[in-house]
């Protein structure tokens, strides 16, 4: 088909009548200097595997080879008579792309970028189907904090309550999404993790891009079974570079450079909160909350197959928090430490491999007291210490043009130190499984579990023809601190297939296993042990179609069949309280099996200056008890997203909106007051309360301070039109006036949340 392509486009003799899409980058060239342009280049900067992305929709020659030497991070410079040099493009921030858009931005020049097979693209574009987030689309979307996780909400199939930065990918539980930094898995990346985790910790400054598989991702990630965020570092360029950033949440200080005549390179970025500034600007009674994070970075290229870096991750947070009735109080401290060293071997295009060391040390202390007229009494402590000593390596091979072949093995041994103790006395009991029982409780569990995880996987990935694509990898882990054998084998297979040259059709079939992490075992609720992993079966089918060159249409149906579901406790009316585990509503689910389900809808625009998304997700996910479904608290039947971004050299303008069918809650009653209050349940999770909407505005302006760099200045309001959006339900006995009755009220969730601040780029 390429052949008779390029047979057709010479026949034809004109270079606005030339079909490219589909050829490799040396056969296009090859065209245009047939067409007569005099081009000059070296086998180092064309590479083989190179395609052309889509046909250039510009008429003039030069202009249409611009356009398709772009994606590869090459450039056009005018030689001798006439002649036109093909050279590395400049390092650039890549063009922002809509939420949503499965395509990656243009790479980084090869003599800067740090090579790892789980981002390794076949041709033009991998089989597996993922959202990707460029830098300036995170520094775009209006998001609280800056918070660069918090812009997957915005992706279907994705929910999120306001105050926090974690997400449900696909109805999964929230610690069902795994992710990385520069390939190293982080543990719970969340501020104020007991806290709601209300932003996560990694800062945008040293974000490149950010990469979101909301299901059937392949056999380089393991451990978790809903999704992947994987965070790539942005890397340094050969010129010292600076951002600084002032805003009400956050300042920071991210800066960049080489040494040795580019062979090395360093960055350093640090952050802290503003928020304890922000809430007193808003008088809110909350608490006393505050983070510091710290990255650093080193690295040296020994030469051309060779390149190693040393790196550091640190996050310090200390937070007093209160309820709204400052009835509940609670202090604590964490610090998250992550130290690893890395070495880059080989090259894309041929043979090559990652090998990664890291420790990494999670510790944090937590205290508090609880004084709930009618409801409950308490306090608890609470310290933990976990120590993660790892090891990965990943290698390459491609035997051919169209294959490519990957494996990797990895091990991890843990350690953990868990001491807790609480005391609470219950006013009430909820007359429903897994509830308490007794109207008092004491615990003291110190428990020194210890083990490793170890996996291994092997991937090949190829094309049959040039419209066929496959991906087929098997995988195997194994864990230790569950008292059950932790062995499993996880086979993952994925189809992808070009009816037509704007047109993709994906199939996905894979297993993925989920065991306990370290840091997971729930002894704030009594376990002193850990479960056996979980299963989930992901079946997902998507059809991708560009209506033009800039509007892409997308549909995506998938169901996920959960084995042996691990247990969770959850607080059965309000899940956004201080202290959780001393509320008499705190229940454990432990489902036989669990599934979800749903069809998605996107469309994404995307014309340079001006860009827009539209999505539509209709889901649901469900737990299966002794023979009976129980829906999700986060069942999220229907949701709605769109947006538009504009920028241009001075002004950048962007609005999101969000609609969904309101979050799930109970129904309760006040059953009987003697010989103690006892509150009877409804079916669990099957009412609704009232349906969410948010509009959220970012305003910016940017100023050329020549030499200087760039300032911008920027505004951002969240929940523009001060929506009442309701979160969850607050009970409690109320016996001042007349009978006794239990008392049930919705709470609200973010109020209008301005925010405004200041970027300096140098």
């Amino acid at each position: 088909m390429k052949k008779l392509a390029l047979l057709l486009a010479c026949m034809t003799g004109a270079a606005d009548a030339a079909v490219y899409q589909g050829l490799t980058l040396e056969e296009a060239l090859e065209q245009f200097r047939a067409d007569g342009l005099q081009l000059f280049y070296s086998s180092d900067l064309v590479k083989p595997w190179m395609r052309v992305e889509r046909d250039p929709v510009a008429t003039d020659a030069r202009a249409q080879l611009a356009e398709i030497l772009a994606p590869h991070g090459i450039s056009i410079s005018d030689g001798p008579d006439g002649s036109l040099l093909l050279v590395r493009e400049a390092q650039r921030t890549p063009r922002p792309a809509a939420p949503g858009s499965p395509h990656r931005p243009a790479p980084t020049p090869l003599d800067v970028i740090v090579v790892s097979a789980s981002h390794y693209l076949f041709g033009d574009e991998a089989p597996m189907s993922s959202a990707a987030f460029s830098a300036d689309d995170l520094e775009m979307l209006p998001e609280i904090g800056e918070d660069p996780l918090r812009a997957v909400s915005r992706l279907p199939g994705v929910g999120r309550q306001d105050f926090s930065s974690r997400v449900h990918l696909r109805g999964g539980t929230d610690d069902e999404t795994l992710v990385r930094f520069d390939d190293l898995r982080l543990y719970d990346p969340f501020h104020f993790k007991d806290f709601y985790g209300v932003f996560s910790t990694i800062d945008p400054g040293i974000i490149s891009d950010m990469r979101v598989y909301t299901g059937g991702f392949p056999v380089t990630f393991g451990d978790r079974s809903s999704g992947v965020i994987d965070v790539a570092p942005r890397l340094p360029g050969r010129d010292f570079h600076g951002q600084a950033v002032l805003s009400l949440f956050t300042t920071g200080l991210s800066i960049d450079g080489s040494f040795n005549d580019g062979a090395g390179d360093w960055a350093m970025a640090a952050r802290r909160s503003n928020m304890s500034v922000f809430f007193n600007l808003a008088a809110s009674s909350f608490g006393e909350p505050d983070y510091h994070d710290l990255f650093a970075h080193v690295g040296r290229r020994i030469n051309d197959q060779l390149a190693i870096s040393a790196n550091v991750l640190t996050f310090v947070d200390q937070i007093v928090a209160f309820d709204a009735d400052q009835e509940e109080e609670a202090s604590a401290e964490y610090r998250d430490a992550y130290y690893w060293l890395r070495m880059d071997l080989g090259t894309p295009e041929a043979l090559g491999s990652r090998l990664l060391v890291a420790h990494t040390a999670l510790d944090s202390e937590r205290s508090g007291t609880t004084e709930l007229p009618g409801i409950a009494t308490g306090a608890l402590q609470d310290e933990r210490d976990f120590s993660i000593d790892s090891i990965q390596a990943d290698g390459w091979w491609r035997p051919g043009a169209r294959s490519v072949l990957q494996a990797g093995a990895e091990w991890r041994q843990m350690n953990a130190n868990y001491r807790y103790t609480d005391e609470a006395v219950f006013e009430l009991l909820f007359l429903t499984p897994g509830a308490p029982t007794t109207p008092s409780r004491s615990r003291s569990i110190h428990v020194l579990p210890s083990g490793h995880q170890a996996g291994a996987y092997v991937n090949w990935r190829f094309e049959p023809t040039t419209t066929l694509t496959t991906d087929l990898g098997l995988r195997w882990d194994r864990e230790s601190l569950a008292e059950q054998d932790g062995s499993q084998t996880s086979p993952r297979a994925v189809l992808m297939w070009h009816p037509a040259g704007d047109t993709r059709i994906r199939m996905s079939w894979g297993r993925y296993f989920q065991s306990q992490g370290i840091n997971e075992l729930q002894v704030s609720d009594g376990e002193q042990s850990f479960s056996p992993a979980q299963r989930a079966t992901h079946l997902v089918t998507s059809i991708e179609h560009d209506l033009t060159t800039t509007l892409r249409l997308r549909a995506e149906a998938y169901r996920k069949d959960y084995d042996r579901p691990l247990p969770r406790y959850e607080n059965l009316m309000n899940t956004l309280v201080v202290l959780p585990e001393l509320r008499p509503d705190r229940i454990l689910i432990a489902p036989d099996s669990a599934r979800a389900e749903g069809g998605e809808l996107s469309l994404n625009y995307d014309a340079g200056n001006l860009s827009g998304w539209l999505s539509y997700s209709w889901s649901r996910v469900h737990d299966r008890v002794d023979g009976e479904d129980f829906a999700r608290l986060w069942d999220q039947r229907q949701y709605v997203s769109g947006g538009l971004g504009w920028r241009n050299a001075a002004w950048e303008a962007s609005i999101a909106a969000t609609w969904h069918t309101g979050w799930r809650t109970t129904e309760v009653e006040l059953a009987t007051l003697e010989p103690f209050p006892l509150v009877t349940v409804g079916k669990r999770d099957a009412l609704h309360l009232s349906d969410f909407a948010s509009i959220d505005l970012r305003i910016a302006r940017h100023f050329d301070l020549e030499s200087a760099g760039e300032l911008t200045a920027f505004v951002e309001l969240n929940n523009l039109m001060k929506r009442h959006n309701e979160c969850c339900v607050e009970y409690q006995i109320e016996d001042q006036e007349g009978p006794v009755f239990l008392d049930v009220s919705s709470q609200g969730s973010l109020p209008l949340i301005p925010s405004l601040g200041f970027t300096w780029k140098f």
